[in-house]
């Protein structure tokens, strides 16, 4: 201990000397680990391009950029689709402006609205309505409006139905028979049956018709089931899970085959995006047949059917007659009986078509902002 007294400065050498050592010990092993991290991280690397060398495309500089361009253009041609999908001209315009109606009392006249007009549009085009078909497919509303958590639903089905109805009465049909929507779904009815789709679809089965019933204790009763509502057959519905939503409606109408024709060139504009399903045609029956029969006009006085037998004379005389000016009548000769306007030998006959169409509803990604449009305008009906 003396001797470190005595030698201070010695001593403090040694300690910093001895400082300097574990100082170049410890960054020599840092340094070793730092150049095995990056050899086993060379290894990796290595690794990783021999194994890309074998992919297809090879992933240079070039191919990159040629998948960035088909990448853009698939954007581009997803934004036209969507477009597309969207509709155009006034069935769009009134689709996309419409106001959903915030009340039961203001859905219920909504509805009241639509068929009065509608049967006057029918009355005017010279299209009878059946009994069947005098809501157009919201006979259960005809005293109340929907409750407040099928609103929505409703009021879409509506603008949909509208749209179709009136389309088909530009056609001229006979006679309008039925109009069948599908069951309203409220929230949590539609958020039972995606989750109901998507086990199924793992399961590798079918879901064939939505739940029959609300969620427990959530919203209002489910709607009942009446002549008004349907069930789409899921082998030729367009609906696939997480992309694309419908709103089917079914319409059974009688007509000739111009028609059905004329109702489906309307259809295939694509002002709104409507897609035939499924189309059934047969011939109506005698009572279908004379649901709307055309008035025939009794054949004026005097006129000669073009089948009637006329007998004819037992004996011909053969006389001079004095020629007699045009528009006049000589005395005592009746004149030439008119003939009635032939009638076809086969008659057209009617038809009973059956046709089923889907309105396609994008399906929003998850985390997407909703159109606003759909709550700044007036109701349009």
């Amino acid at each position: 201990m003396n001797w470190y007294r005595k030698n201070p400065l010695f001593t403090s050498a040694l300690t910093l000397c001895a400082l300097l050592v574990l100082g170049e010990g410890w960054l020599i092993y840092d340094r070793f680990a730092a150049s095995r991290a990056a050899a086993k991280k060379l290894v990796q690397r290595e690794s990783e391009l021999m194994a890309m060398k074998d992919l297809a495309p090879v992933p240079t500089r070039p191919v990159a950029t040629a998948i960035e361009g088909d990448l853009a253009r698939a954007q581009r041609a997803v934004a036209a689709m969507q477009a597309e999908l969207k509709g155009r001209g006034p069935a769009a315009e009134r689709l996309a402006t419409a106001k959903i109606p915030a009340a039961r009392t203001e859905a219920y006249f909504d509805l009241a609205t639509f068929v009065e007009k509608t049967r006057e549009l029918a009355k005017k085009n010279d299209v009878e309505i059946r009994p069947e078909a005098a809501r157009f497919g919201f006979a259960l509303y005809a005293n109340e409006g929907p409750k407040e958590d099928r609103i929505a639903s409703v009021f879409h089905q509506r603008q949909i139905i509208q749209y179709i109805v009136e389309s088909l009465i530009e056609a001229r049909p006979r006679a309008i028979f039925s109009v069948q929507r599908e069951r309203a779904l409220n929230k949590s009815e539609k958020e039972a049956l995606v989750a109901a789709q998507i086990a199924a679809a793992t399961a590798g089965g079918v879901l064939v018709e939505p739940p029959p019933e609300s969620a427990p204790g959530v919203g209002s009763p489910a709607e009942p089931e009446g002549p008004d509502i349907f069930v789409v057959d899921p082998r030729v519905s367009a609906r696939s899970i997480g992309y694309i939503d419908t709103t089917p409606v079914r319409i059974v109408f009688t007509g000739q085959t111009g028609v059905l024709r004329a109702f489906l060139n309307k259809l295939a504009s694509f002002e709104l995006p409507v897609l035939v399903r499924e189309v059934e045609v047969d011939r109506a029956n005698a009572e279908e047949s004379a649901a709307a029969a055309p008035v025939t006009t009794a054949p004026e006085e005097g006129a000669v059917p073009d089948d009637a037998s006329v007998p004819a004379p037992a004996s011909i005389v053969l006389q001079t007659k004095p020629k007699v000016a045009a528009g006049t009548v000589k005395a005592g000769v009746p004149a030439a009986p008119k003939r009635a306007p032939a009638t076809p030998m086969v008659s057209k006959t009617l038809s009973k078509f059956i046709v089923t169409v889907e309105y396609l509803n994008l399906v929003p990604a998850p985390g997407a902002v909703p159109d606003a449009s759909a709550t700044d305008a007036k109701p349009s009906n």
